[in-house]
């Protein structure tokens, strides 16, 4: 048998710890600070109706008083597929809200009975236009609703 390689052995170790550090600076520590601006930013911008943000590590967190918001007295939830997400909104603002929605980062969560809707959003007889891809579209107008009914 030849000697092992010493030389390869190590720089293949290395190149998985390198690879690690990488995705720590460049991924994790951005993504934990930009989650903690957002979230206080949330906890401060959110003071009627809710605001719930379902993570993929089953963590919800939940913002606002739970009061009625331009006659919705219904939680708007958001679910994050990608923590990025709170890269893009913390950095970009409205625009990153947008580009994520766009890039499937999230999606707005339908309510469970389509009779809980606002009568303006969901008249009757309309047909559901939820499905898997972009989520609940009258839910994100709901969102928007939210964040209109939440300005100063």
């Amino acid at each position: 048998l030849p000697p092992p390689d010493l030389a390869q052995f190590t720089h293949q170790q290395n190149n998985g710890f390198f690879r690690r550090l990488k995705h720590f600076l460049s991924y994790r520590i951005p993504v934990a600070i930009c989650k903690a601006f957002v979230t206080s930013f949330l906890k401060g911008a959110i003071t009627k109706g809710e605001l719930r943000l379902r993570l993929n590590d089953g963590t919800t967190l939940s913002f606002g008083d739970k009061s009625e918001v331009g006659g919705d007295d219904q939680p708007v939830t958001a679910r994050i597929f990608d923590d990025w997400f709170f890269v893009k909104v913390a950095t970009e603002y409205d625009l990153g809200l947008a580009r994520s929605y766009m890039a499937g980062q999230f999606v707005v969560e339908p309510l469970e009975k389509r009779e809980k809707y606002h009568w303006s959003l969901c008249p009757a007889g309309s047909r559901d236009e939820t499905n898997d891809v972009i989520g609940d579209p009258i839910g994100l107008t709901r969102l928007f609703l939210l964040f209109v009914g939440n300005r100063d």
